[in-house]
């Protein structure tokens, strides 16, 4: 992890995204987005986007591996659990989903926006 100057901070939104992922995973389903069949697929690719950018902020560039690998078994957790509800099934298409905005994120964190929270701490001590 980045030596931040407040890590609690920028963890507990961390933790709440996937909190919040997870119980939009395992609640009853209920139509997020009217109107396109496959809308729930981008809603999975941009959540697991959100958390890929969010927790490659915390870290140095080499651990986004690491953090993608962590949100795909994550991921992988949520669709057996799915499997086991019953008002819930195994999509392996939202694990594609998922999958891409992993990768989509840890592509923008590696030429860009890994090491995002560090920034943000030393324009707001430069702003103080």
């Amino acid at each position: 992890m980045l030596s931040l100057h407040y890590p609690i901070a920028w963890w507990l939104p961390g933790f709440g995204f996937l909190v919040l992922v997870a119980t939009g995973s395992l609640i009853p389903a209920g139509g997020v987005i009217t109107g396109f069949e496959h809308a729930d697929k981008i809603v999975h690719a941009f959540s697991y986007f959100i958390l890929m950018i969010w927790f490659t902020g915390l870290y140095a560039k080499g651990e986004g591996k690491k953090i993608a690998l962590f949100l795909i078994f994550f991921g992988i957790l949520l669709e057996f659990i799915q499997a086991r509800l019953p008002y819930r099934f195994f999509d392996p298409f939202d694990l594609i989903a998922n999958a891409i905005g992993i990768f989509f994120g840890l592509f923008l964190s590696n030429i860009a926006l890994g090491g995002w929270c560090k920034r943000v701490e030393i324009l707001m001590e430069n702003h103080d």
